[in-house]
């Protein structure tokens, strides 16, 4: 498994969620059940500030070399390794001058 090289700056907002699955019956009844008893944590936005071209480039390699969304990786947040996959379509960065880029993705935590 791959670990990701960059720490996201600190203070990410973390949304914790229970690992479910619903189904719909014919009379428009709908059952939930857990799938896993395991809370598992969901990351909208790692917010990365202030970066060089350099590690932007890197983190683009990186995002491609794990296909997006289909290979889990290691990444540490606010000090704790958490294993997890990109969130789908999630990726974005901004130039904010010249050399210096914003960037971030969603990030979901796996069992």
């Amino acid at each position: 498994m791959d670990t990701f090289p960059y720490a996201p700056d600190f203070g990410a907002k973390c949304k914790p969620r229970f690992n479910t699955a619903s189904s719909q019956f014919e009379n428009i009844e709908e059952e939930t059940r857990l799938l896993t008893s395991k809370k598992l944590r969901t990351w909208d936005d790692l917010p990365f500030s202030s970066r060089g071209p350099t590690e932007m480039a890197a983190v683009e390699a990186f995002f491609d070399a794990v296909c997006e969304n289909l290979t889990a990786f290691s990444l540490t947040i606010d000090g704790e390794a958490v294993t997890g996959k990109f969130v789908k379509d999630s990726f974005w960065h901004i130039r904010v001058a010249p050399y210096v880029y914003n960037y971030g993705f969603g990030f979901q935590e796996v069992p």
